[in-house]
């Protein structure tokens, strides 16, 4: 009969413990779950239109934001990450490529171009998100978004044309989901953009009687 070595033995029991008690100790983590902004742009119309093209920046972050994992606070304040639900990206790149998208079909200007576009154009959009979360109170939900915008004119003199802090809340939810959150988130941003782009439209109303005086 052959002897089985006694290191063979040792190496069958780490194995045998590697695929029982190891696998619980050290379970496989399921992939994370991406979500992404998803809303049709509300059509804004405006009689009057900026002359010049805009570039869009991606937006900055509050530290909170800086990464793309779902944040969650709750009624005490305190601030949860979840690495399970995250988003395709950090909600100030998010942000400001949906308004791209929406300013490229509102009219309000005739050119529309990322910060990475090689193009020259006078005006630029910047903004910083101070909150993309979601609150919780009790038994109820709801996501929130504050942002701060700036449009600048870069011809000389160079000059703010625009800035508004905007904040906004979801209607509440009972389903305290990621689905949820992403629902309405999506519809917050839509909110969010369609009052942008009204405000939008009042300056360029400005500019234009402005430019019209003798």
């Amino acid at each position: 009969m052959t002897k089985i070595p006694l290191r063979w033995w040792v190496l069958g029991l780490v194995a045998l413990w590697a695929a029982g008690c190891g696998g619980k100790l050290f379970p496989k983590s399921k992939p994370p779950v991406y979500y992404q902004l998803d809303y049709q742009p509300a059509a804004v119309h405006c009689r009057q239109a900026f002359q010049k093209g805009l570039r869009v920046w991606r937006f900055a972050d509050a530290s909170t934001y800086q990464r793309t994992e779902m944040v969650v606070i709750e009624p005490q304040g305190q601030v949860k990450f979840s690495s399970a639900f995250q988003w395709v990206a950090r909600p100030g790149v998010m942000v400001a490529d949906n308004l791209q998208r929406d300013l490229t079909t509102s009219g309000l200007f005739p050119q529309v171009v990322s910060g990475t576009d090689p193009v020259t154009v006078p005006l630029e959009l910047t903004g910083r998100v101070f909150v993309f979360a979601w609150e919780r109170c009790g038994a109820i939900s709801q996501a929130a978004l504050q942002v701060e915008v700036s449009l600048i004119d870069t011809d000389e003199p160079r000059r703010v044309v625009f800035r508004r802090q905007y904040d906004f809340r979801s209607l509440p939810l009972g389903d305290d989901s990621s689905a949820a959150f992403a629902r309405g988130m999506s519809a917050v941003m839509k909110q969010f953009s369609e009052r942008f782009q009204q405000d939008l439209c009042r300056a360029a109303c400005s500019q234009g009687k402005a430019h019209s005086q003798p």
